[in-house]
């Protein structure tokens, strides 16, 4: 036990980001991962603010779990939510990314579209201060976010 490192992609974190927000990605694409991993960030970091870059995985699963996808990021002090990622599955013009913000700020949650990768980089990059948390979740290639803001 003592040479485990942990797990790729659960909780892992990444390093530092030029404003000195600490970088953090994981996995969970599920409301009740999100939940999880936003709790015990915020457990552990009770005084940071905490920075989600959240990207839906499949939008029958958005559509089935939305409800508690909305209520999901309580412990986030701001939620970026990207596009939803189809795989496997048609486009569903039903149901989308700001729905889900929408959603979420009913809950008072204080939630925001962003569209690109490129964006939400820029948004971090502009917003995200020394001490502060930013966690990347998602199935998907999310995490590259939060690699594009550790120094190198």
């Amino acid at each position: 036990l003592e040479l485990f490192t942990g797990t790729w992609r659960r909780f892992e974190y990444k390093g530092a980001a030029q404003s000195g927000a600490d970088v953090y990605d994981d996995y969970g694409h599920h409301p009740t991962e999100v939940k999880a991993t936003l709790r015990a960030a915020r457990e552990q970091f009770p005084d940071r603010k905490i920075i989600l870059v959240f990207q839906p995985h499949q939008y029958s699963r958005l559509k089935t779990l939305f409800e508690d996808f909305a209520d999901s990021f309580r412990d986030a002090d701001e939620a970026l939510i990207l596009p939803v990622v189809r795989i496997r599955e048609k486009e569903d013009p039903s149901i989308n990314s700001q729905m889900l913000v929408d959603a979420a700020n009913k809950h008072k949650h204080n939630a925001r579209c962003i569209p690109t990768y490129e964006e939400a980089e820029h948004y971090l990059r502009t917003h995200a201060e020394k001490g502060d948390l930013v966690l990347t979740m998602g199935a998907t290639d999310v995490y590259k976010i939060g690699e594009a803001l550790v120094q190198k």
